[in-house]
């Protein structure tokens, strides 16, 4: 990790040695997820060019933006408050050097390095620990959410089943001390035939348990 006045050395000793050697720039990254790579210190590049002379290395030097890097950090077309503050805090980074990648082949073996400034890893560190926190608060509100609708279910199953549990308790068959469960969803089923079975099972027990609470208080 090296700051940013030493990516821009780094870059100009790199450029010094393709000169030296013939070698083309292309600022371009080298595709090497199915070949065999070896890291190479970012100091030891130069010296690692002018001893192989390649014909071609591949260098990016990235300026920093904080805006586009928090949007890609999050991975947002636009940036929220929270996400706005964090990019003003670093702004004053803006177009220093933040990263700079270099690659070669050689003999089939891609040599490469993935330099960044030291400050670079610390808006990295800032910004994921902010994904944490606005993770949490996304898990936090999603459970908020679903305990409101939970409630919400609640209440509009207990308005909808409360006229039944009300004709069922005063229903002196259905209160009969001895008449047993399948009775009694009988005799709902009955009462009420337009009403699903399931929806029936439901109010029958919330009307034994006025019933039993009921007795239970005399």
């Amino acid at each position: 990790m090296t700051e940013g006045v030493d990516l821009d050395r780094m870059t100009k000793e790199v450029r010094d040695a393709a000169e030296e050697c013939g070698a083309m720039i292309l600022e371009s990254i080298l595709a090497s997820e199915h070949l065999p790579a070896v890291a190479v210190d970012g100091d030891t590049f130069p010296s690692l060019v002018r001893h192989l002379k390649p014909r071609l290395i591949y260098m990016v030097l990235t300026a920093f933006d904080a805006k586009e890097e928090v949007m890609a950090h999050f991975e947002e077309d636009e940036l929220d408050p929270g996400l706005k503050k964090l990019a003003a805090k670093w702004a004053s980074r803006n177009g220093q050097s933040s990263r700079l990648i270099l690659g070669l082949m050689a003999d089939g073996v891609m040599h490469g390095i993935v330099e960044t400034a030291n400050w670079f890893d610390d808006f990295e560190e800032e910004a994921e620990a902010l994904e944490d926190v606005r993770a949490d608060e996304m898990r936090t509100e999603f459970d908020r959410q679903q305990e409101a609708e939970r409630q919400r279910r609640e209440a509009d199953e207990k308005k909808r089943l409360a006229p039944i549990v009300k004709e069922l308790v005063a229903d002196p068959r259905f209160v009969a001390p001895k008449i047993s469960a399948a009775k009694r969803i009988t005799l709902a089923e009955t009462l009420f035939p337009d009403v699903e079975r399931t929806t029936l099972k439901k109010a029958v027990e919330k009307a034994v348990a006025e019933i039993w609470l009921t007795d239970a208080e005399k």
